[in-house]
């Protein structure tokens, strides 16, 4: 394997790497705020966003595609200079299109599909009254914890 070839090798990793440690970060961050709010007696799927993930996911639809289409667009146009160095053979391709578009225009397709998804899903939103009225009214982890430590001091 040559130099350039364990460079690009070596550099692809470190993006993944970069990439999967982001992702796990976030999860890290999210797992944190969570467990505050238990500790501070309330209840994490009592927020709007996290009681009704149907409003979550298509908000997260949306902002992914947004940056999936972004990166892909990006891409196409850093690689699109590409087919004008490389020698005439490849090069009688209309539009100096050729393969090394590709790691642009799938993300960019994928980004595409999933902007299209959100506008095309339904928005149903669920009426506030209707959920208080159905659901009984449950004591917070704070009552039930001084519930517990004046028992424990009796």
């Amino acid at each position: 394997m040559s130099s350039t070839a364990l460079t690009v090798f070596i550099g692809w990793l470190a993006a993944l790497a970069i990439f999967f440690g982001f992702i796990v970060l976030l999860r890290y961050i999210q797992h944190i705020e969570r467990m505050a709010m238990i500790n501070s007696g309330l209840n994490p799927h009592s927020n709007r966003h996290h009681s009704n993930p149907r409003y979550r996911r298509s908000r997260g639809m949306l902002r992914a595609g947004l940056i999936t289409a972004m990166v892909g667009l990006t891409l196409t146009i850093g690689l699109y200079p590409i087919g004008y160095f490389l020698p005439p053979f490849f090069a009688a391709i209309p539009f100096h299109l050729g393969p090394w578009l590709l790691p642009g225009l799938i993300p960019l397709g994928v980004g595409s599909a999933l902007v299209i998804s959100y506008y095309l899903e339904r928005d149903i939103t669920p009426s506030d009254s209707d959920e208080e009225e159905e659901k009984p009214k449950t004591p917070k982890i704070r009552d039930i914890t001084e519930e517990v430590r004046r028992k424990q001091n009796e």
